[in-house]
Formats: structure tokens, C-alpha cells, sequence
């Protein structure tokens, strides 16, 4: 009962809310960088400067949850979720920094639609993050982590079709290892994204 009549720093909820549109403004540079290459210096350059804003961000959650006495939601579920969500969009740019590096000769058949389901899992990523403010808004926030389960199962079935089609078809072994890196890393963002939704359900489940 004590705890309850504390007041709570919801200031929590507007860093969430700051990550997760870097994280879809990354995802969105991802996409336009495989639309509009092979000129990949700059799209990486942006990535990176939003990646070290989000460090900057993610920093200072950690900060102000040593300050806070009591906080909206268990601190733990903070912690854990501020790292999943900075893990997004780290790798994020690290596809788009190897891509820069390896410089692909071409886009391989999937890949776009990869990096397309990412950023659909970056947008309800938002969406959900952005309803934690209000956990009247349960049902909705539960059926955006639903959401996000089924794009990270979508991801996962068109990285495989991609690495089938390249293990078959592609003559040159290095742009089949180039890309098999370059995938795992845009999968992985989906992947991460499902660690959020996960977290995200025990949060509603505890609170409502």
C-alpha cells in the first residue's frame, strides 16, 4: 500500500519512447540503403550517429534508475528492457556497417524483404512502447507483442529461404559468406525485438 501512494518517475516511459523512434528511423535507413546502394558510406554514417544517440539515451535510463526510489514498473523489467531495445538498433548498424565494408556486389533475392519485416517489427516495437504510458491499454499492447512474434517468425523463415537460394545458386564464396553475416545480423534485430515483446507481456501481465 506504501508503495502505491509513492510518487513514480514516469519519465521512464518518454526515453522509452525516444529509442524506440531511433530504432525505426534505423530500420528505415537499412531498407533505403539496400533500395539505393551501392553508395553505402553515407546511410552507415547515419546509422552509427543514431546508434551513439541511443547509447546516450539508454545511459541515462541506467542513470536516473539508480536516482529513483520507487519507479513505474519493477526496475529490473527497466533494465532488461532498455538494453533490448538499445540491442535493436545495434544491430542494426552493425548490417549496415558490414555491408559498407564487405560492399556486396548485389542484393541477393529476400533481402530487402528481410530488412522490410524489420522494420515493421521496429514500428510495433514503437507502437507498444509508446501504449506502456497507459496500462489500461493492455489488450492492444498484447496484441502488438503477438504482432511482433509473428514478424520474428517471418523473419526467420525468409533468412533461411535467402541462405538456401545463395548456398545453391551463388558461385562466389565470398559474397555467400558476406551475406550470410550481413543476414544474421538483420534477423537478429527481429529477434531482439521479441525479447521486448516478452518482456513487455510480463510487464502488463504484472500490472494489470
Amino acid at each position: 500500500m506504501f508503495r502505491s501512494l509513492m510518487p513514480k518517475d514516469k519519465h521512464f516511459f518518454d526515453l522509452f519512447d525516444e529509442i524506440s523512434e531511433k530504432i525505426v528511423e534505423g530500420a528505415e535507413i537499412l531498407c533505403k540503403m539496400l533500395d539505393n546502394g551501392p553508395d553505402y558510406g553515407e546511410p552507415a554514417k547515419q546509422l552509427k550517429t543514431l546508434e551513439n544517440e541511443a547509447d546516450q539515451i539508454a545511459h541515462q535510463i541506467v542513470a536516473q534508475l539508480h536516482r529513483t526510489f520507487i519507479t513505474p514498473i519493477d526496475r529490473e523489467d527497466i533494465f532488461h528492457l532498455v538494453n533490448r531495445l538499445d540491442d535493436i538498433l545495434d544491430l542494426t548498424e552493425g548490417a549496415a556497417s558490414r555491408i559498407k565494408l564487405y560492399q556486396p556486389k548485389s542484393v541477393p533475392e529476400g533481402a530487402k524483404a528481410l530488412t522490410r519485416v524489420l522494420l515493421e517489427s521496429a514500428r510495433s516495437v514503437k507502437d507498444m512502447i509508446h501504449l506502456l504510458h497507459n496500462m489500461k491499454q493492455s489488450e492492444k499492447i498484447l496484441k502488438l507483442t503477438v504482432e511482433i512474434k509473428r514478424l520474428e517468425n517471418e523473419a526467420d523463415i525468409i533468412r533461411r529461404s535467402i541462405l538456401s537460394n545463395l548456398f545453391r545458386d551463388e558461385k562466389d564464396v565470398f559474397e555467400l559468406i558476406k551475406w550470410k553475416d550481413i543476414l544474421e545480423y538483420i534477423e537478429k534485430g527481429t529477434d531482439r525485438s521479441d525479447d521486448v515483446g516478452n518482456i513487455v507481456e510480463g510487464v502488463v501481465l504484472e500490472n494489470t
